[in-house]
Formats: structure tokens, C-alpha cells, sequence
């Protein structure tokens, strides 16, 4: 069966003090929580890593490894993925897309991406389940961890 997912992530990236929830729903549920020290020291890697003329604003690279770890086991089973509009803008979309699609077509070469779109998903089982993550209301699935970070980056 393939699936249309949904992502959400609660307390926003670069809210850079305090943990983030990005949430998978729609046939699939799993919350992972990002610690802030990772998500800071993920971005000084990727500030790093990142040629000056390439430079965008960190989050969006985040926000596509940070979906890719959450989506990861189950993209054998993905048709779509539709990621929360946090980010306004067509350059902000096109770097979340872009990102994420590279990532994806490490494990699934063929996989477009015109299968990812980036809308609003407020009120939907994902934003409900990242807020109650975020609230230590459930249990979240794993925690996103720097070194799966670092094998991203490619460190």
C-alpha cells in the first residue's frame, strides 16, 4: 500500500534553545524529537560544509534531513509527502524540496519530486501529534541523533 504523509514539526528550527518534534501521520505515525544541542551543532556543520555562493538559510537543509530521518523507514510504502508550510516562499520550497529529494534518491533513485509538496497541514494528525509530542503527551518513536546527521552531511 503506498501512503500520502503528512510532516509537522513543532517548536520551529530555529527556535535554537529548545528541542523540535517532527511528526509523521497518515498510515504511518512516528514522532522523533531533535534535542537543540544537535540541532545547533547540525547547523554550525552544515554553515561549514557549505560553499558561500550555495549558502541558504540553515533551516531549510534541516528541515529536509530532519523529514528524510522521519519518512526514512517507511519510503518503500510512500506515494507522497506533503510538509508543513513553515517556510514561506518559492526559495524556501524549492530548498526543501531539492534537499530532501537528494536524500531520498539515495534509497529510492526514481522517486520524483514532484511527489513532494510543501502546504499547509494545520489541525491535520501530524500537527496534532507533533504538539503532543512536544508536550511529552505520547511517547515519541527515537531521537534524532548528531552522528545520523553527520552521515547526511557525509562528515
Amino acid at each position: 500500500m503506498a501512503y500520502i504523509v503528512y510532516v509537522d514539526i513543532s517548536a520551529k528550527i530555529e527556535d535554537w534553545p529548545k528541542d523540535s518534534i517532527v511528526a509523521v501521520t497518515n498510515g504511518i505515525s512516528r514522532a522523533l524529537r531533535v534535542p537543540a544541542d544537535v540541532k545547533q551543532t547540525a547547523a554550525a556543520l552544515i554553515e561549514k560544509a557549505t560553499p558561500p555562493q550555495e549558502s541558504k538559510p540553515v533551516q531549510f537543509t534541516l528541515m529536509a534531513m530532519f523529514t528524510y530521518l522521519a519518512v526514512r523507514p517507511y519510503l518503500g510504502e510512500i506515494s507522497r509527502i506533503v510538509i508543513d508550510r513553515d517556510y514561506s516562499g518559492e526559495v524556501a520550497h524549492r530548498a526543501i524540496v531539492r534537499q530532501l529529494i537528494k536524500l531520498i534518491r539515495r534509497d529510492y533513485p526514481k522517486f520524483k519530486a514532484a511527489h513532494i509538496r510543501i502546504d499547509n497541514v494545520a489541525d491535520t494528525a501530524a500537527d496534532i501529534l507533533a504538539r503532543m509530542a512536544y508536550q511529552n503527551r505520547v511517547v515519541i518513536d527515537g531521537v534524532v541523533t548528531l552522528a545520523e546527521i553527520q552521515a547526511l552531511i557525509g562528515e
